[in-house]
């Protein structure tokens, strides 16, 4: 947007923000002086279409500034989105990944200052000890919610989600357990360095806070989320969807997931890794334990009580036109999707495979024609492979979460930020876990 273009929506703006309802006169022809005697109607005219002709005006005045305002937001922003800025809160796991995470922070955006701590729970038993957060997730910027792991002595056992909202004056409320969240069977598959710990490949609420959805792994001994879980807050019910997308000799994932505004549609990123030497996979990222990835995604009607995640409706794929799609968030009302996508040649082996292209680029593209419609921001990141997307629940506020630089040997620093119109609006980070 050009500075002319700004001063003119601002100007706008302010024009229409000045006008009262009850500074409004009524609409009325004008007397004419003269004689005082009564005026009488001219034949064949309608005495109510003066008045009528001047509420016409002021409703196209009105209507002008508010499609022109739109009009300029949208050419701001590059695609649909609200006018009155990104969302109030976000929350972030504090620590790091070497230690045990101890609260989840929630921070105003416009400071980046955090207003508000939750402690962790203490797991009940005999053998106390507190529950760590691994994921947050919000369907608004008021009403979060965290899945924790419940720890013994040998490790995790189980997973429990817990949520709490924010007062007007941003205080949060207790941590209350939701219904149906309490999730057993996601913890380990051995003990000691064998031990598999719970992946959690994606975490959504939709935004009337009446679903969540997790992308969980449907054996305690997978290293990687391959099935869908979505539970009913209302209610409490469970409905599960996993198989049918298995590929000989490859290693699957769902990464990230993200619900259109009537929180019945569910879209995810199915992810391939051939062969499968030791894919890994949680909300931070999508390393790839083979020579080669194939990605899709997929959107999956969620009205049903389970089955197999074939029958998701493909949106995109893994081409030569897009080589790498790392993350993907579906938009309200479903027309369109948010994207990471990496370009670039691979660098060398380390390990768990081949990393991720450096070259990111976050983009728009039309769930219709498959064309990206907007470009959101371009960059370079040594460590593509741990970025994840985070949209509000309006689709027009989209926060970029990443690997900003390895410190020293297993601790990591994350880096975090909203696109504006191309630039990354750094937001304070320990972890590459955010939600808004």
């Amino acid at each position: 947007m050009t500075g002319t273009e700004e001063r003119l929506r601002d100007a706008l703006y302010a024009s229409a923000s000045r006008v009262r309802d009850d500074e409004l006169r009524p609409l009325a022809a004008p007397e004419r002086r003269g004689s005082g005697r009564a005026r009488r109607p001219v034949p064949g005219r309608r005495p109510w279409l003066p008045p009528l002709a001047a509420a016409a005006s002021v409703a196209l005045i009105a209507t002008t500034v508010v499609v022109a305002g739109a009009y300029l937001h949208r050419h701001h922003t590059g695609g649909p989105g609200p006018a009155a800025g990104p969302p109030r809160y976000y929350a972030t796991l504090a620590g790091n990944d070497n230690i045990d995470l101890q609260e989840v922070a929630v921070h105003a955006t416009a400071t980046s200052a955090v207003i508000a701590s939750v402690p962790d729970p203490v797991t009940p038993g005999p053998h106390a000890s507190l529950m760590p957060p691994l994921a947050v997730a919000t369907g608004d910027d008021r009403t979060f919610y965290v899945v924790y792991a419940v720890q013994t002595e040998v490790g995790y056992r189980d997973l429990v989600i817990k949520s709490f909202h924010l007062s007007g004056a941003g205080q949060p409320s207790q941590l209350a357990q939701v219904k149906g969240g309490q999730l057993p069977g996601q913890g380990t598959g051995g003990t000691g360095l064998s031990a598999v710990g719970p992946r959690i490949g994606g975490f959504a609420v939709s935004p009337d806070n009446g679903k969540i959805a997790l992308a969980l792994k449907a054996s305690s001994s997978s290293t990687a989320s391959d099935e869908i879980l979505v539970i009913d807050t209302r209610t409490g019910a469970h409905a599960v969807w996993r198989g049918g997308l298995d590929r000989a000799n490859a290693g699957f994932a769902i990464l990230g997931l993200s619900w259109t505004a009537d929180g019945r549609s569910l879209a995810f990123l199915a992810q391939w890794c051939s062969p499968p030497r030791s894919a890994v996979s949680n909300i931070q990222t999508d390393l790839c334990g083979g020579t080669t990835r194939s990605a899709q995604v997929r959107e999956l009607d969620t009205t049903s009580a389970g089955g197999s995640l074939s029958r998701a409706r493909l949106l995109l794929a893994q081409s030569a036109r897009y080589p790498y799609i790392a993350r993907a968030v579906i938009s309200p009302d479903g027309t369109s999707l948010t994207a990471i996508l990496l370009s670039g040649p691979l660098p060398p082996d380390q390990g768990l495979g081949p990393y991720a292209p450096e070259r990111l680029s976050v983009v728009r593209i039309s769930v219709a024609t498959g064309a990206v419609t907007g470009t959101l921001f371009q960059g370079v990141d040594p460590m593509s492979a741990y970025s994840a997307l985070t949209v509000d629940s309006t689709g027009g506020y989209v926060m970029l979460t990443h690997a900003d630089v390895y410190l020293r040997p297993g601790d990591t620093r994350y880096a975090a930020g909203w696109l504006d119109a191309g630039h990354f609006r750094r937001l304070p980070l320990n972890t590459g876990e955010a939600a808004w």
